[in-house]
């Protein structure tokens, strides 16, 4: 039986199909509109907005030590011309932005002209820009430390009873970072304080902002504030001290007295026995202590001591008072003599393992003792005692020669103790 012949392909049978002639002018019709809609397509405008960044480390300022007082970056609007069907395709990524960084050669303000370009083979086209420059104060950096000042205003902010203390500050000084130029006008760091009329009877704690002023009390620009750790400062906690008003005796704290001394020794009489203070209303406190006097400082006979009493601990003294004098007689039953030391009696606390130490010399090798006759007479150079505390100067013990203060005592014998200042030269070493 013979195989049926297949028939070929055929363009004119392909022609006159209805089918596939329907096909292919749909195609056709379909390849000519996109192409003219491309390019007959109507144009648009658009603005994208490209972030500048302003970097002048590889710029003539850097190399003159000039430094770039101004934002860190900038957005600037740029306008675009397009197609309408690519408009939603373009963004900030096909836009170059850079700062002609060449143009400053100089410490002061300058505009620094913004430069703006397309990515290559970009189907828009740039018509304008804005900003068109990027505006900073250029100079060299300067920094100075300054107090900081709590300005709480003219009116009362106490009520009436109570009084204000001394204001605490979290950070009492700041450094003050910026161009020499404007730092130089610097003249305070002020915190204003609004406790929007409150009358205060209690301690009161705030968060505040430091500003710098000029002399004019006008805030200087470009300026930045540092912590005692270098770190930008935006608040700082401030305490205002509330003290209630009351009457307190004078009294002194007496130092390293012998555990056998009896204070009835000691005769104290001052010079303004008492005062008008200010105090913590939580604080429990008896009498205003305005200093303290070392058993190693009294003598026989009339002592006196004059204290500062300005700044003393928990209370301000609201008298017109700025100086106490206190007189202490030691009773007559005491006298003194002198007794020889060497450098034997020389003691060293807080030397670590593995050092040692070596006595140089000591500022006096007769040492004024104060007691009655009864316990003068049994003190002798191995009663006494001269510590010296290896870390006086330094928290840090290394080795070298020191010269440090002597704590005299005298050991064994009760109702007596060692007059007056001594030092003692030692060699630390391991």
């Amino acid at each position: 039986m013979a195989r049926k012949k297949k028939s070929g392909f055929s363009i004119r049978k392909l022609i006159y199909n209805d089918k596939y002639l329907i096909i292919f002018s749909i195609v056709c019709a379909l390849v000519i509109w996109v192409g003219t809609s491309m390019n007959l397509s109507p144009e648009t405008t658009k603005t994208v907005s490209v972030s500048v960044v302003a970097d002048f480390s590889k710029s003539a300022a850097s190399q003159l030590g000039l430094k770039c007082y101004g934002e860190e970056s900038i957005n600037v609007d740029v306008n675009v011309r397009c197609k309408k069907y690519l408009a939603k395709d373009i963004t900030a990524d096909d836009i170059i932005a850079s700062l002609q960084t060449n143009y400053v050669t100089e410490s002061g303000l300058a505009q620094v002209p913004i430069r703006i370009q397309a990515e290559d083979n970009a189907d828009f086209e740039i018509l304008s820009f804005f900003p068109t420059t990027y505006s900073a104060f250029f100079d060299v950096e300067a920094q100075k430390v300054m107090e900081v000042n709590a300005n709480l205003g003219n009116e009362k902010i106490v009520e009436d009873g109570y009084i204000l203390g001394q204001t605490i500050m979290s950070e009492s000084s700041v450094t003050v970072s910026g161009p020499a130029t404007y730092v130089s006008r610097v003249n305070s760091i002020e915190c204003d304080v609004d406790l929007q009329g409150e009358k205060l009877t209690d301690t009161k704690n705030i968060s505040v902002s430091p500003v710098a002023l000029d002399k004019y009390n006008n805030k200087v620009d470009y300026i930045t504030l540092l912590d005692s750790n270098g770190s930008e400062i935006s608040l700082l906690d401030l305490t205002i001290p509330i003290l209630k008003q009351t009457e307190l005796p004078v009294a002194v704290e007496f130092t390293n007295k012998p555990a056998s001394i009896k204070e009835n020794i000691l005769d104290v009489s001052y010079s303004v026995s008492k005062v008008n203070v200010g105090v913590l209303d939580d604080v429990d406190i008896e009498s205003c202590i305005i200093g303290q006097i070392d058993y190693s400082d009294l003598t026989v006979g009339e002592n006196q001591f004059t204290f500062d009493v300005h700044n003393l601990d928990s209370l301000v003294i609201l008298d017109d008072v700025t100086e106490i004098t206190v007189t202490v007689k030691v009773a007559n039953t005491y006298s003194s003599s002198t007794v020889s030391v060497t450098d034997e009696n020389v003691k060293v606390s807080n030397l670590p393992d593995g050092y040692k130490f070596e006595v140089i010399s000591l500022s006096d090798y007769r040492v004024t003792t104060v007691g009655t006759n009864k316990a003068l007479k049994e003190v002798s150079t191995k009663n006494v005692s001269l510590t010296v505390n290896a870390k006086q100067n330094s928290s840090k013990i290394s080795e070298g020669e020191f010269t440090l203060d002597v704590i005299p005592s005298i050991e064994g014998v009760s109702n007596c103790w060692v007059y007056g200042d001594y030092t003692a030269t030692i060699r630390i070493y391991k």
